[in-house]
């Protein structure tokens, strides 16, 4: 609240400058004729204040300005095809842009997330823009360069909560060169922080792993492991799908 208030206090510099004319006026007025040693250290001080609250601001204004940008990245990157002939067109609920097929609309948040690393690089939101770009870049069949995304993601801080983004888009990554064992060291990754963190999304952590077991052919070893799941998170989101699959690998 203070700092919203200083931020506010800020866009008035009339009041602002009308503040410290009072204080050394004041000041003046009291020290009389030993003002001018005392003043002079006054001025320095002023100076040192006025600057950090000067630089204060602008520290805010690049975070809402980061803000800004990085939510206009998460807009393109979820926004609806156009429907229309025209290649791009305007969302009229808002600014983010519209692009006729998903591989213009991924060029273009590509585009996007690398123009605000460049200019945005420095603030808190770097390593969620890595962790957009790394999905982005996994989807265009871009294994290596996702990986890199991911690993600067984690690098660069990743909030723990956000983690597991990292560790299943590496996985991922890994899969789709068809490095299992590697795939399968990022999904072990992803299960070690889920129990950190209170078994959020372990479910979908043994189920990749399963997956990955079936898919290296170790058929009993994948039905357990689905079993798993089932047996210890019943509520999990992906009940209906580890039911199927346990349904097609126990009839083969």
């Amino acid at each position: 609240m203070a700092k919203k208030n200083l931020v506010k206090e800020l866009k008035r510099p009339d009041q602002f400058v009308d503040f410290w004319t009072h204080a050394w006026n004041r000041a003046s007025a009291v020290l009389g004729p030993r003002r001018k040693p005392l003043l002079a250290g006054l001025g320095a001080l002023l100076g040192v204040v006025t600057a950090a609250l000067f630089f204060q601001k602008l520290d805010d204004d690049k975070k809402l300005a980061a803000s800004t940008a990085f939510a206009l990245i998460e807009r393109t990157a979820t926004a609806d095809l156009d429907s229309g002939t025209a290649t791009v067109a305007k969302d009229p609920s808002d600014d983010a842009p519209r692009f006729k097929t998903a591989a213009l609309r991924q060029t273009a948040v590509l585009k996007q997330l690398d123009e605000f690393l460049s200019k945005y690089g420095a603030t808190d939101l770097k390593d969620e823009a890595l962790v957009i770009k790394g999905s982005q870049l996994l989807d265009a069949g871009r294994f290596d360069d996702a990986i890199a995304a991911f690993d600067a993601a984690v690098a660069a801080k990743l909030d723990v909560r956000l983690r597991f983004l990292a560790d299943e888009g590496k996985g991922y990554a890994f899969e789709g060169k068809g490095e299992l064992d590697k795939a399968a060291a990022a999904f072990a990754a992803l299960d070690e922080d889920a129990k950190a963190f209170g078994g959020f999304y372990r479910d979908r952590a043994i189920y990749q792993k399963a997956r990955l077991t079936e898919r290296k052919g170790d058929k009993s070893g994948a039905l357990k492991l689905y079993k798993e799941v089932l047996e210890k998170m019943p509520d999990s989101l992906l009940h209906d799908e580890i039911t199927d699959r346990l349904a097609v690998l126990e009839a083969q």
